[in-house]
């Protein structure tokens, strides 16, 4: 089993749906929270967070974009050399404690470095377990061309 493509097997304007999807819970979420110094109250305070507009805890954002790009490693990035950035980050909507996240990625742009590397652009996009979507962003990172690779 691979675990990721490399830049000659990714193919322009491919789409994937990446699953199985991700759980967050409490614990995730708190100690996630912790880990990056981001104790804002509406994170780790029930009785703040419901006096907000949504009456619950919010997931951290960052939390959220690591688990969707997270979830395209497998199918796309995972044997990428070295990411070069992330754009266009975009929360579209809460997740919450308890809410499963799914992503969706298409290729969007693909340019040969060199022989043995390339640059590869995928727009994600996080989907909750209801199918809304809550994240969008854009990473573009350097995969290794498949003969180099060999």
């Amino acid at each position: 089993m691979s675990y990721g493509l490399t830049f000659d097997e990714i193919e322009l304007g491919s789409r994937f749906r990446h699953e199985p999807g991700r759980t967050i819970g409490e614990f995730d979420d708190t100690l996630f929270s912790l880990m990056t110094m981001n104790q804002h109250p509406v994170h780790i305070d029930e009785h703040y967070a419901r006096q907000t507009q949504h009456g619950q805890r919010l997931v951290v954002g960052l939390l959220v974009v690591s688990i969707v790009v997270g979830l395209t490693q497998a199918d796309i990035a995972g044997q990428s050399l070295e990411v070069l950035e992330y754009e266009d980050i975009r929360h579209l909507g809460p997740v919450f404690h308890g809410d499963t996240l799914y992503a969706e990625s298409v290729v969007a742009a693909k340019e040969i470095v060199d022989g043995a590397r390339g640059v590869v652009t995928i727009e994600s996009r996080g989907i909750n377990q209801r199918g809304e979507a809550v994240l969008s962003l854009k990473q573009r990172f350097i995969a290794p061309r498949r003969s180099h690779h060999e």
